[in-house]
């Protein structure tokens, strides 16, 4: 049995994500508290909800995170061991955290490090597992996108380390993003070190990224969100409007762009793909080769299924008449190094190995 109070999550003492109407220190399918986001942005980082989802992470309780959909928490319960990650052994968090185990809350005088750009949902897909809708921003809507982002420069740029784009649209189709990219000023951010950028790649090419030469040297990791290992899913499916070739052209473009070092190429696991989790990883592996790093994730109901259309589709849930299948072909990929998930209870004993 795993001693939590053993174990702390570093990402409350440095991470902080911002969305339309709340904030959140973590993924918000992990982490179930969300930062009132009802005063300035300037305040999240020390409001009262951000200082007990620290003290959460310290005092063993984790009460505020779902143990199971996080990928790190999950492995660490189920395996007594964590892939490179947040999750550190008390003997191996930084100076920093020691120091606020050892004095507490005002001893912890830094801003966040990792700030996460989610409070535009612009996207130019409508993939049923994250909406129902095409979401565009209106003019009205940039301009109050426009403002947060001066907001966070004001509140935030000096601490910031690493800017991720972005958890909740596409860079690349928000106008507010696009622009913010292509009039990067690396001046308001002196210690700035990484941009993550999170895409479904349809408009990432060479066109799009020389629009852009400010961030190349930042970019040095992102995420790409696929979940499909065919065309047909992955049209048809997964990426409702979407071009598979036109996929396939963008990924191996992203693969030439030398500053980017780790890939994360995402496959949220449902009913209409799983038998295709095998040929995704392969498809990957041959195009990114050793940096890249496919992540299967559980489905999350994010108000876009009805409760019988879930139950349907998540076929990670053990009653599910297709759920022995779904073993079967998780299986196949779940041990490889270059495989990161959040279904460690799904492991079998037998090793199978992809390499």
């Amino acid at each position: 049995m795993v001693n939590l109070k053993e174990y702390i999550c570093s990402v409350p003492f440095n991470g902080l994500e911002i969305h339309d109407n709340s904030a959140f220190m973590c993924c918000a399918s992990w982490l179930t508290k969300p930062l009132p986001k009802n005063g300035a942005i300037k305040d999240l980082w020390k409001s009262e909800e951000a200082k007990e989802i620290r003290k959460s992470v310290t005092d063993g309780s984790y009460r505020f995170c779902d143990k199971k959909l996080c990928p790190y928490l999950s492995e660490l319960q189920k395996f007594n061991r964590t892939q490179v990650g947040p999750v550190k052994h008390i003997n191996q968090v930084s100076d920093e955290i020691k120091n606020y185990i050892e004095n507490g809350e005002d001893s912890f005088t830094s801003g966040p490090t990792i700030l996460q750009m989610s409070f535009d949902r612009t996207c130019n897909y409508k993939c049923p597992s994250c909406r129902v809708d095409m979401i565009v921003a209106s003019s009205e809507k940039i301009k109050t996108i426009n403002l947060t982002i001066d907001e966070i420069e004001e509140a935030y740029s000096n601490s910031i380390e690493t800017i991720y784009c972005s958890g909740t649209a596409d860079p690349f189709a928000s106008v507010s993003y696009r622009n913010f990219l292509r009039n990067f000023n690396p001046k308001k951010y002196p210690n700035l070190k990484s941009i993550h950028l999170h895409t479904n790649a349809s408009l990432w090419n060479k066109e799009m990224w020389d629009t852009m030469p400010n961030i190349h040297k930042y970019v040095r990791s992102c995420e790409i969100s696929i979940d499909a290992g065919t065309q047909n899913t992955y049209e048809n499916v997964t990426r409702l409007g979407g071009n598979w070739d036109n996929l396939l052209n963008n990924l191996r473009f992203i693969s030439t762009i030398k500053s980017i070092r780790n890939v994360k190429c995402s496959f949220v696991v449902q009913q209409s793909n799983y038998n295709e989790m095998s040929t995704f990883f392969d498809l990957i592996r041959s195009i990114f080769g050793k940096k890249t790093k496919v992540f299967y994730g559980r489905l999350t109901n994010w108000g876009t299924f009805s409760n019988e259309m879930f139950k349907f589709l998540d076929v990670a849930d053990e009653t599910h008449p297709e759920h022995s299948f779904f073993l079967e072909e998780f299986n196949k990929v779940a041990i490889s190094p270059f495989v990161f998930h959040n279904l460690h209870d799904f492991i079998e004993k037998k090793e199978t190995k992809l390499i």
